[in-house]
């Protein structure tokens, strides 16, 4: 069994590998009810917890507290974070992975699969096309951990790229097109710009925002009904919850021509009534955040612009993710971009079908990511009076196939100094001179010992950075690897006395040597 798994901010989508056709997962829940997504949520009481089904199961219930959105807190997230859940603090990749756990249980017990399994089921998994690769390692670990044959990770939007090729492709489409994919979730936001050949796909390049999407827009709704009830109505803790859950609701239930919302205010405890309110106030009050996703597009389609041509040949904007059915979205990409707008027909599951079909090795899609941030490392310049950064891997860099080598970059030099302190640093962006701005992602400072004598001292950060004359005929390296899911692994080694160590995300891959 091959499945294509978009794991999503509310709801995570599945898709199937069907001789040739790519069928959308469909779960009956507890209450047997059949609905096309899982939902990306958990529920906890004490030392108990339940995910997905069971989890939504018990929304209604006062005793049970939940935890929705979790993808949102990967962004952020090293793999040792970790969380209050009830009584207990569990990491975040334990959570994850629990959560995958039952989602594999479920996909058997309460599915439309056709075939079942007994073993490891296949997947293609999907990512943010602007995850960093903590996200990215923790997604990976997860599934693996939770008993996946992982057969590779795709950038939602690249995927999306796919189920569109496919679905067009008995239409009039072009040999060669550009399109971008504008991809609005329920908590992040990414553009792509796809160049496709056929079923030869390369991504030009990506920008999005890691907290932006469809929760949003429920807070900002849920905030005119406390504005309208008034200060002396305070809404917090589970109320909040519940009214959150009214507000996406009756947010998702929006066509273009709803005129106003109606909040039910039993969903808040005691309460009893409704708020009225305008569709018109609450896309203005959706219009900033909606502003800033139309920046990210159109910042990926003038970079692509500038390769080749890329940009001027761009035919398509094709709107994808759970939140692109909120009627304002389609219809301020229109007021920008006319006909050229196609929404996908499964909108929230695009990505897990394009993955889906990834997964199929008869389909013959090939797929040429590009690494989608800045990785580099602040460095002292200038005798020590200017801090610079250094990019290594830039954005847009292609990455290597699934199964080529891992990129390499590697730098030699006789150091100045008894400590290595390095400051690694993934961004969004670059303004001039080379300086990191947009969204910013630092690693954890490593210390790496330059003089021999430190290289069994375990707190390097305690000892001052000074510089010794008598380090200078050392040879230090610093080797860097991508591989093809855009996760950075960095050696750094005294080549002289033979020692080295060795760190992926965050410290928490090291090996000395």
């Amino acid at each position: 069994m091959r499945l294509g798994i978009d794991f999503g901010t509310t709801h995570t989508s599945v898709a199937a590998v069907d001789r040739g056709n790519y069928p959308i997962v469909s779960f009956q829940t507890p209450a047997g009810d059949v609905q096309e997504w899982y939902p990306s949520l958990i529920a906890f009481h004490g030392k108990q917890r339940l995910f997905g089904l069971e989890a939504a199961a018990q929304l209604n219930q006062p005793q049970w507290s939940f935890l929705r959105s979790f993808k949102r807190l990967l962004s952020t997230a090293a793999p040792e974070s970790a969380l209050q859940i009830g009584d207990e603090r569990v990491t975040l990749l334990e959570i994850l992975t629990e959560f995958l756990c039952q989602l594999r249980r479920d996909l058997n017990a309460r599915s439309n699969l056709r075939v079942k399994s007994a073993g490891a089921p296949s997947a293609m998994i999907g990512v943010p096309a602007n995850a960093n690769s903590n996200q990215r390692f923790l997604t990976l670990e997860a599934f693996r951990r939770a008993g996946f044959d992982v057969l590779g990770m795709i950038n939602e939007p690249s995927a999306a790229g796919i189920e569109y090729a496919f679905h067009y492709r008995k239409s009039a489409v072009p040999r060669k097109e550009y399109m971008a994919v504008y991809d609005l979730g329920g908590g992040t936001f990414d553009a792509s710009v796809i160049r496709m050949t056929d079923r030869y796909h390369e991504v030009m390049t990506s920008s999005g925002l890691s907290q932006l999407g469809g929760d949003d827009f429920d807070q900002i709704l849920a905030d005119m009904v406390e504005r309208r009830l008034g200060k002396e109505t305070p809404i917090d803790g589970v109320d909040r919850c519940h009214l959150l859950d009214e507000c996406r609701e009756k947010k998702e239930s929006l066509h273009p021509n709803t005129r106003k919302l109606v909040i039910d205010l039993g969903c808040i405890g005691d309460m009893a009534g409704e708020v009225v309110l305008s569709t018109s106030d609450f896309y203005e009050g959706c219009r900033p955040l909606i502003k800033q996703t139309m920046d990210a597009l159109a910042t990926a389609m003038v970079r692509a612009m500038d390769d080749a041509a890329g940009g001027r040949a761009l035919s398509t904007i094709y709107l994808v993710g759970g939140s692109s059915d909120f009627p304002i979205v389609a219809r301020t990409l229109r007021e920008h971009y006319g006909s050229r707008v196609h929404k996908s027909p499964y909108p929230h599951a695009a990505a897990a079908i394009g993955l889906a079909i990834a997964a199929d090795t008869e389909a013959g899609y090939v797929l040429k990511e590009r690494f989608t941030r800045h990785f580099g490392v602040w460095r002292e310049t200038d005798g020590g009076k200017v801090i610079a950064f250094d990019p290594i891997f830039p954005k847009d860099t292609l990455l290597p196939a699934a199964d080529d080598p891992s990129l390499m970059r590697t730098l030699r030099y006789q150091p100045a100094h008894n400590i290595g302190h390095f400051r690694y640093v993934e961004c969004s962006e670059l303004k001039a001179e080379s300086q990191p701005y947009g969204e910013t992602m630092p690693w954890d400072e490593i210390f790496f010992p330059f003089d021999p004598a430190l290289c069994h001292d375990a707190r390097l950060e305690r000892i001052p950075v000074v510089r010794m004359p008598g380090v200078h005929d050392q040879i230090i390296e610093e080797l860097y690897s991508c591989d093809a899911h855009g996760i950075i692994e960095v050696t750094i080694a005294n080549r002289t006395a033979g020692y080295q160590r060795s760190y992926r995300l965050r410290r928490t891959f090291q090996r000395e040597g």
